[in-house]
């Protein structure tokens, strides 16, 4: 296990490491979009069997579909070649994918959500906090941060409720 003085510094960091996090916001969602798109046995684990299909287009996954059977439809998924051809037409296997597509887009968009709502309280606590602003300022930057919109709370509420 980790030494005593080890756990301490650690807190510290992480405490410390808050203002880099939102510096890498912009790259972790770029990370966390890119991770749906991972062809192959890697994904497969995390996402549930997305050697079938991925929310993004990107080889091997370029033929494009919608969601027809499932509660939330239109959602659009691609789908490789040896898909097209072996589970197109098989309207059980068709039926089991969507439902696995349903639900990787609702946890896309719960991540999506998440991260918009942390970034929204991110922008309000610096408009209150920020050194060497005069109330014009800090006016703006509160007005910004209430005008953000949380688009995807919004996709998840009027999808899935």
């Amino acid at each position: 296990g980790a030494m005593p003085g080890q756990q301490q510094q650690r807190q510290q960091e992480q405490q410390g490491g808050l203002g880099a996090l939102f510096q890498l916001l912009p790259i972790l969602l770029l990370f966390a979009m890119s991770f749906f798109n991972l062809p192959g046995e890697t994904a497969s684990n995390q996402t549930g069997n997305s050697q079938y299909f991925s929310l993004t287009h990107a080889p091997p996954f370029k033929n494009p579909l919608k969601t027809k059977i499932t509660t939330v439809k239109e959602i659009p998924f691609f789908v490789t070649d040896k898909f097209m051809r072996t589970y197109a037409t098989n309207r059980y296997q068709l039926t089991r994918v969507e439902q696995m597509v349903e639900q990787s887009y609702k946890n896309y968009l719960l991540g999506e959500c998440k991260n918009q709502k942390s970034y929204k309280q991110t922008m309000t606590r610096e408009a209150r906090n920020k050194k060497g602003m005069n109330e014009a300022e800090r006016e703006r930057l509160f007005r910004k941060a209430q005008e953000f919109e949380l688009s995807r709370c919004v996709e998840l509420n009027e999808l899935f409720g």
